[in-house]
């Protein structure tokens, strides 16, 4: 009786391990479908694609293995996801910062693009309407073909980009957009609270930034403020210069100039010499160089400030001054660029 109870036991203790080992987590091997990831930034802001890519197998793909008007997982096994750092728009409809399930529906000659606000799905459980937050059709383009499923970046410009799915003889694209200037000042705030906002640097580049794209303005005051009293020089109020400029005070951004002036180096009033010369302000442009080659006759690149002084001469009409000045650039350039001088100088004659 001890004999067949002892046996009862084991029998127990034998299937509790089997059923632990039935149902215990599998090992990880292979996959006929490997993962891949793209991740591309536009401005501040990532997008990330994370996906499970299949191969053609000489199959049919679109209208075959991938029926038309169904939803599919746009890759293998677990869903398909993509992640916006930050607020975007896709195909120009808005779209919350987040990471979404992403699926397709293709049809004979368009296909709907789905973002799922479940990211953790197994591909075949296909979200449902209520599911969905955002959805867009697009037009498919015919590609060379490509064996393995793959997503790109194309088209990146200022703005944003076009994600691609590209699969057997197809290619299914969607135009993602930021706000990247409003991304930039956005985090330009944050990261002034922090290191960046000590010392004069941080609030002279945001502010630059600001005047660069017209945005912001009254807060760039604010900003190059603080940069020159930390630290006032030739950069930063240049750059408080052309805020005044933008907002229509001529007579204080002149003013400001006059200060900065005697500041700048020598690159420095060269190149502010040049920005006059593309803003059409000969004269004023004149001055500048006229003022940097009297200040520093000594420095090793004297004959590029004479240079500049001649080109601006040219460009003013006066072709006498300018041969003057180009001749004087010879006599102090060293001799590597005596013949590009020569050239200009035969030019105005």
């Amino acid at each position: 009786m001890k004999r067949l109870k002892s046996q009862n036991v084991l029998f127990i203790a034998f299937v509790l391990m089997l059923t632990t080992v039935t149902f215990a987590q599998n090992i990880t091997l292979p996959r006929v479908s490997q993962q891949a990831s793209i991740t591309q930034r536009s401005g501040l802001s990532d997008v990330t694609i994370n996906y499970h890519s299949p191969s053609v197998q000489g199959r049919q793909i679109f209208g075959g293995i991938v029926p038309y008007n169904q939803v599919w997982r746009a890759g293998a096994n677990e869903n398909t996801t993509i992640h916006f750092t930050h607020d975007a728009t896709v195909e120009g409809q808005k779209i919350a910062a987040g990471i979404y399930g992403l699926y397709i529906m293709p049809k004979e000659d368009s296909a709907m693009v789905l973002f799922s606000k479940y990211n953790q799905s197994w591909g075949s459980n296909v979200p449902e309407e209520k599911d969905l937050v955002l959805m867009v059709t697009v037009k498919p383009k015919t590609i060379p073909f490509q064996e393995w499923l793959s997503y790109d970046f194309i088209d990146r410009g200022s703005k944003g980009l076009t994600a691609v799915l590209q699969w057997e003889k197809t290619q299914i694209p969607f135009k993602i957009e930021f706000d990247i200037k409003q991304v930039v000042v956005d985090n330009m705030r944050q990261e002034l609270k922090g290191v960046a906002g000590f010392g004069w640097r941080g609030h002279m580049q945001a502010a630059n930034f600001c005047l660069q794209n017209d945005i912001n303005l009254d807060e760039a005051m604010t900003w190059i403020d603080k940069s020159i009293a930390s630290s006032k020089g030739f950069s930063n109020l240049q750059v408080k210069a052309g805020l005044l400029l933008k907002k229509g005070d001529v007579a204080g951004s002149e003013k400001i100039m006059e200060e900065a002036i005697p500041t700048g180096t020598p690159y420095q009033l060269n190149q502010y010499g040049y920005q006059l010369l593309g803003l059409g302000k000969t004269k004023e442009a004149i001055e500048v160089f006229t003022y940097n080659v009297e200040k520093n006759k000594e420095h090793q690149f004297i004959w590029g400030f004479i240079d500049s002084l001649g080109e601006a001469y040219l460009k003013d009409g006066n072709k006498k001054m300018a041969l003057k000045y180009y001749k004087l650039a010879k006599t102090k350039a060293p001799e590597n660029q005596h013949a590009y001088l020569d050239g200009v100088i035969a030019g105005i004659k």
